[in-house]
């Protein structure tokens, strides 16, 4: 039913949360898992030195995010699963959506923030974006608690296998 399953990460305990999910529906589809982090700066108007400051910050975000996303699939292999990583530096929307549709990906998993009201409506929401722009089949992780009442010391990263 599931070959390939996307797991858009952002680094946070909240997104990592799709992980779980996308292990147990993995290990009885035998699907292939696709980690995958966007980075996302947008360019500002400024001079050509600021722009190379810029992108010497964006490589780092890449490595750094490469090194997360490895971290992450090393934990998901010792599992038995089969992992791939990807950074795609675009807004995160876009890239979860050119991903998909690139790799032919049967199942989106990710987590929503929690955001309600005004934060929501300000901020936009990547989950929605993706849920009203794609036709494949998404499935969204809630927060056991609404975001605005967690403190970071107390996020638990997700152990995988």
């Amino acid at each position: 039913m599931y070959e390939k399953i996307l797991v858009p990460l952002d680094g946070s305990a909240l997104a990592e949360r799709a992980l779980l999910h996308a292990a147990g529906i993995a290990r009885g589809t035998r699907a292939e898992i696709l980690l995958l982090q966007a980075i996302y700066a947008p360019l500002p108007v400024v001079p050509e030195p600021v722009l190379l400051a810029e992108g010497k910050m964006i490589e780092e975000a890449a490595k750094a995010t490469s090194e997360y996303l490895e971290r992450i699939g090393s934990q998901l292999r010792e599992g038995g699963h089969r992992v791939r990583t990807m950074v795609e530096e675009s807004p995160p929307a876009d890239a979860i959506l050119r991903v998909a549709d690139r790799e032919m990906v049967d199942l989106i998993i990710m987590s929503t923030h929690g955001r309600s009201g005004l934060s929501r409506l300000m901020m936009g929401s990547i989950a929605e974006s993706v849920l009203r722009n794609t036709h494949r089949t998404v499935m969204l992780v809630k927060p056991d608690r609404p975001a605005a009442t967690e403190h970071p010391s107390e996020e638990k990263h997700a152990h995988v296998s």
